[in-house]
């Protein structure tokens, strides 16, 4: 009888271990794929949700986190736009502003994508969402370099929108 009911806690507690693992390597998979996996583990992984998500769940989860990450970045380049006196310097953020108001538009059409199975248009807007800040990042140079706090935002934004384009590879089976 003892042996029964050891047996019986033991297979309750492999069963939770290997069901908290499957989302874990979920995330763990999807990070692996993108440019930086640490910092998209960390992200992923911030939001309660990803915790209990199937690939579509983290789907939704990805995008949301994106979406705060593009609306941040717009925010912080709007405060440094207005508090620069350098006039290259303005021109860059004015450029930069552009770029993530176009990251912020792509990531919004997003959910209307995933809820129509349109993985196609999902991974286009998705693209077009990580070269936002990328192509923000271009505009500074040894003369004009970029502030750490855009950059370390635009390396987040950049690995989440990887993110998403690494599941939407997966849902639509590449």
């Amino acid at each position: 009888m003892a042996f029964t009911h050891n047996l019986r806690f033991l297979f309750a507690v492999i069963l939770t271990i290997s069901v908290a693992n499957v989302t874990a390597d979920l995330v763990d998979d999807i990070c692996a794929k993108t440019l930086q996996p640490a910092t998209c583990t960390q992200l992923l992984r911030s939001d309660p949700r990803s915790k209990t998500s199937d690939l579509v769940a983290l789907e939704t989860v990805a995008i949301d986190v994106a979406s705060v990450q593009a609306n941040s970045g717009q925010s912080l380049v709007q405060s440094l736009q207005s508090g620069a006196t350098d006039p290259k310097l303005k021109e860059i953020y004015s450029s930069c502003l552009e770029n993530y108001g176009d990251s912020v538009d792509s990531i919004g059409q997003l959910p209307g994508f995933l809820k129509s199975k349109d993985y196609g248009s999902l991974g286009s807007y998705a693209s077009a969402a990580l070269d936002g800040p990328a192509t923000c990042d271009e505009n500074f140079s040894s003369s004009s370099p970029e502030p750490s706090q855009l950059k370390d935002g635009s390396v987040k934004l950049q690995t989440i929108c990887s993110a998403v384009l690494a599941i939407n590879n997966n849902l639509s089976g590449q």
